[in-house]
């Protein structure tokens, strides 16, 4: 127990770190990004299994429904079929509720004041380290599967108790195999951890490459014209950006916000995220860095 808690401390503890001496974009950009991940695991928990970066797409408004695609119907509108139920089709319903899920833990993540209110009904402090508190609150929402109550109890209450808003407690993005065992297990703490410090890891990969899109961007933002460096910016903070984004969010034209991102997509920077050839939407090309 007291080896897997100060690894799980350990993987926290160097994620705050290195999401400290970032920049602000970057900040920003891994926490939404990490809240959709958060969203995808806690689906996948479930026997859920939706891309992180299909629930930004609809979340941005560029896909719609997905029990219209599982039909076959052909619309621009619809969430890229990478949606799977164990057993069965999965349901908007399953999708509504993920995004509801990202939205809380962005607010969460966001508070920059805290409020004693919001760890009323949380077991009051005696001396137990804030992280094994967390987990054990996890832990006591569990059978068969973890609830996505108790997980955001864990955050409020490690977050009240010194945790960082940046970028939060990452549980769900921990591997489901592991999510799954840890429900299963005799004593689930260990093993809730031990998942615990494979999400902060996971995050902190993350991270990085959002670094290194950020430096490589700047290196190709040399050549050209200021309004690169802008757009750059709008590309680490957003999850997933389309020209009518990057157009509004730096007072260009949608034509001069598509040439924006044909060229950080042509310097491997970005990868288009709809298959579309009109009304693309672009990602992180992770990837190829």
């Amino acid at each position: 127990m007291l080896n897997a808690l100060v690894q799980a401390q350990d993987a926290i503890a160097r994620l705050e770190a290195a999401t400290e001496v970032a920049s602000g974009a970057v900040r920003e950009g891994a926490g939404a990004r990490l809240a959709f991940r958060e969203a995808s695991g806690w689906l996948a928990h479930q026997g859920v299994w939706v891309h992180p970066v299909d629930l930004a797409l609809r979340a941005a408004g560029i896909t719609g429904s997905v029990e219209a695609g599982r039909l076959g119907v052909r619309l621009p509108s619809i969430l890229p079929a990478t949606a799977v139920r164990d057993g069965g089709g999965v349901d908007d319903r399953d999708v509504t509720a993920a995004l509801r899920h990202a939205v809380v833990t962005q607010r969460l993540r966001s508070l920059r004041t805290w409020s004693p209110e919001l760890s009323v009904g949380l077991p009051a402090e005696d001396g137990t380290p804030a992280l094994l508190a967390a987990v054990r609150l996890v832990a006591a929402g569990g059978g068969a599967r973890f609830s996505a109550d108790s997980v955001l109890a864990a955050a409020v209450l490690w977050r009240g108790r010194g945790g960082t808003g940046d970028p939060g407690l990452p549980v769900w993005s921990a591997p489901v195999g592991r999510l799954q065992q840890a429900a299963l297990a005799a004593d689930p703490v260990p093993v809730l951890l031990g998942a615990i410090a494979e999400a902060a890891l996971g995050a902190r990969r993350e991270l990085a490459r959002l670094v290194a899109v950020e430096a490589r961007g700047r290196e190709v933002g040399v050549t050209v014209r200021s309004s690169f460096g802008a757009a750059l910016e709008v590309v680490l903070r957003r999850p997933v950006v389309t020209a009518r984004m990057v157009g509004e969010a730096i007072g260009v034209s949608p034509r001069a916000g598509s040439m924006l991102l044909d060229r950080m997509r042509g310097a491997g920077l970005l990868r288009e995220a709809t298959g579309r050839k009109s009304w693309r939407a672009f990602v992180i090309a992770w990837e190829r860095l």
